[in-house]
């Protein structure tokens, strides 16, 4: 299992190869959604993140209704073989991007249509995936949380779970993890801790975990790291929503030592 990760670039930054050549000195290997790469020359801007011994494992699909051609040729253009979608119904409401909860026809409806992409995508050679957040396991239909109907309803489609919002879902991540079995192809690895949020900025007035580097709040590191590595997952994503006392260099390094600790790592 190798460590890769998600997000932790801003227009702030700077040139984002010369952050991310930094990432891959802290020891990570992959990247997950390249779509950056797109801007500019595919062919040199990934030679240049293979030079950092860098690579990208998605693309990113933003919903059921996005087109598969579209995503097809983003995912060939960089030599992917995963399209990830972040946010559906069910978590669009939770962050207050919608007014009202799906209902349950309008939640299958949405199922239908992301099995239905996903499996024009498989045709390619592109799996498509659902990551999760603590709303598509608190919410239920019918006394079911919505990422098992999820799983239930579609046969294309797979998953990749966020740890760390299983467990703030109050859901023990390896059983999940267990449930949805050979329908995971990956994790992201997230933590949090006990702690009041500020209620500005990118925090909003959601109710939300107070992040922390993975390793030192309330996710069983080592649990989800041995049940990945037992099935056999090729990556661990590094993720956090934003930050609090450390930089993103310095998260990155902390996530990746902790994770290195457990032994898992490649």
């Amino acid at each position: 299992m190798k460590a890769g990760f998600i997000g932790f670039l801003t227009p702030e930054m700077g040139d984002p190869y010369k952050v991310l050549e930094t990432y891959a000195r802290a020891g990570y290997s992959a990247m997950e959604i390249g779509d950056m790469l797109l801007q500019g020359d595919v062919k040199e801007n990934k030679k240049r993140l293979e030079d950092m011994g860098l690579t990208t494992i998605t693309t990113l699909c933003t919903g059921a209704d996005d087109d598969p051609a579209a995503l097809i040729k983003k995912a060939h253009a960089l030599g992917v073989s995963y399209a990830t979608n972040y946010i559906l119904s069910v978590a669009s409401y939770r962050f207050k991007d919608r007014p009202d909860a799906p209902d349950y026809d309008e939640f299958r409806r949405e199922l239908e249509k992301m099995d239905k992409l996903a499996g024009e995508l498989k045709k390619e050679g592109i799996q498509l995936l659902f990551h999760n957040h603590d709303a598509d396991l608190t919410t239920c239909y019918h006394g079911v949380p919505a990422l098992y109907l999820m799983s239930e309803y579609t046969e294309n489609l797979d998953f990749e779970l966020d740890t760390g919002w299983a467990t703030y879902a109050g859901h023990d991540p390896l059983v999940v993890l267990r449930d949805l079995g050979e329908r995971v192809r990956m994790i992201h690895v997230k933590d949090f801790v006990e702690g009041a949020v500020p209620k500005e900025g990118k925090c909003g007035a959601h109710t939300m975990p107070r992040f922390t580097t993975p390793g030192t709040g309330k996710l069983n590191l080592r649990g989800v790291l041995q049940a990945a590595k037992e099935m056999n997952l090729p990556y661990a994503i590094v993720e956090q929503d934003f930050q609090y006392h450390l930089t993103e260099l310095e998260t990155l390094t902390g996530a990746y030592l902790n994770i290195k600790e457990t032994g898992f790592l490649d």
